[in-house]
């Protein structure tokens, strides 16, 4: 099941990075910034099925985590190409945070 995601993450990096080539209208930063997004929304889902969590936290923090991804992708699309005051980039940060932070405590009580 790991492998599904992983390979799907980087066919999705794949077809954004052509996007981002083949499209005139599609901004290096936003670009960069969207496949930075899918890389992390991969990377942790890949990380959730290493873990020897039970099947219920995986399930619901891979459904969790694509949710959270695909809000990430679209705040992404839609970001100012600026780093001075972008809430965006504010609301992709909190974003990744709270998903960091909710992996760790699901690793945490696994082990009570």
């Amino acid at each position: 099941m790991k492998n599904i995601f992983l390979i799907g993450g980087i066919l999705t990096i794949l077809f954004n990075s052509l996007a981002g080539v083949v499209l005139s209208n599609y901004p290096s930063f936003n670009w960069i910034l969207a496949d930075v997004s899918i890389f992390i929304t991969t990377g942790l889902i890949y990380a959730l099925y290493f873990k020897y969590l039970d099947n219920a936290f995986k399930a619901v923090f891979t459904f969790l985590f694509l949710i959270s991804g695909l809000i990430r992708y679209l705040l992404c699309l839609f970001a100012p190409s600026q780093l001075e005051n972008n809430w965006f980039i504010l609301m992709i940060a909190g974003l990744i945070s709270m998903e960091v932070l909710i992996f760790v405590f699901g690793i945490v009580l696994r082990k009570k």
